[in-house]
């Protein structure tokens, strides 16, 4: 009997040895490694004057997700390590995570880090995250537009219209791409129940300016140039760009863009189901 109880113990010591032994920092830096250098071949394919064909984009899919989940992961079974705190606070990775994924890390928190301002931080993301998503009002965003004027979202969300509300920078390939095409249902739809509210978040007023220029961008802009920091990119939990959300005419949030869901074709479709 003394000798079972022993080999348990014994295999028990050794699997939390090996749990210990894991890893999961340096799994989720090889993670970003292999998607920042496949980031690399997509530019230099793209400088080459190739094109970035679905399969292609799958792939990277999956790498930023791979990668996303591995940093979720580490920070899961690491959040009350000091050093896990302050790469948390510092990596691009934080930012990306979804709601679920950052509870996840919420939930494992002892009573040190809650008592942190980067705790308090992350579980206003949580919550800017959760009340962003349709079936939720509108949040207001105050900032200037091209000219200097302060301007609000509430000039234009909840007046009567939808209201396309849009995430993006000059410095940002995959908005300028989606451009023309937004351009084209701008001048569609801007003379029925439709307006297009842009929110740059862009850090150089000059950068901001040109941009709106070079890409025929007429409809209503502001920004802070704050970039990531700005206010308005904070109350609706902006990760990534492009960011677009649609309001209703009551001001309602009814769709939120998610893999491409709000973008391109897809936002075709959704206006010319909407706005007759």
């Amino acid at each position: 009997m003394k000798h079972r109880i022993y080999a348990l113990c014994l295999v028990l010591a050794l699997a939390t040895a090996c749990q210990k032994k894991v890893d999961y920092l340096g799994i989720a830096q090889a993670s970003e490694a292999s998607l920042n250098a496949f980031e690399e071949e997509l530019t230099a394919l793209q400088a080459d004057g190739g094109q970035i064909v679905a399969e292609l984009e799958a792939k990277y899919d999956s790498l930023y997700e791979k990668t996303k989940a591995d940093y979720a992961q580490y920070f899961e079974n690491n959040i009350n390590d000091t050093t896990a705190q302050r790469i948390f606070g510092e990596t691009k990775w934080a930012r990306r995570l979804s709601v679920d994924q950052l509870q996840s890390i919420l939930d494992k928190s002892g009573a040190e880090f809650k008592a942190t301002e980067l705790y308090q931080k992350t579980a206003e993301r949580v919550n800017n995250i959760q009340t962003s998503q349709p079936g939720h009002p509108f949040k207001e965003i105050v900032a200037e537009n091209p000219q200097g004027q302060e301007i609000k979202l509430s000039d234009y969300a909840g007046k009567g219209k939808y209201v396309l509300l849009d995430f993006w920078a000059s410095w940002c390939p995959p908005c300028r791409a989606d451009m023309p095409q937004v351009v084209e249902l701008y001048n569609k739809y801007k003379n029925k129940n439709f307006e297009i509210v842009g929110y740059s978040l862009d850090s150089n007023s000059d950068d901001w300016k040109k941009g709106l220029t070079a890409l025929h961008m007429t409809w209503p802009q502001m920004s802070a140039c704050q970039g990531w920091e700005s206010q308005g990119a904070k109350s609706y939990a902006v990760n990534s760009i492009p960011c677009t959300l649609l309001i209703d005419p009551q001001g309602n949030i009814i769709a939120r863009e998610k893999n491409g869901s709000l973008r391109g074709d897809a936002l075709a479709a959704k206006l010319a189901e909407l706005i007759k």
